[in-house]
């Protein structure tokens, strides 16, 4: 090994690189909060949409005991 060897000089380009990237890990850090945003109101929608269910659901069912017990 010679370790007489000078390194290359930083340049402008190198400043580039490292600005480049930091702009692609921040897209990706917003890429995956919309990501986290989109799988959790889908999420809600589901519930949403069960719940709404389950009441249809027991309002027939109290008219319907209260059909047979009228009847």
């Amino acid at each position: 090994m010679d370790n007489n060897k000078i390194r290359r000089p930083v340049r402008w380009t190198d400043f580039l690189v490292v600005f480049t990237e930091t702009l692609f890990n921040i897209s990706q850090v917003i890429e995956t909060f919309f990501e986290s945003l989109y799988e959790l109101s889908i999420y809600h929608s589901n519930r949403t949409t069960e719940t709404h269910k389950a009441w249809e659901q027991m309002a027939q069912d109290l008219e319907t005991i209260q059909e047979e017990t009228d009847g």
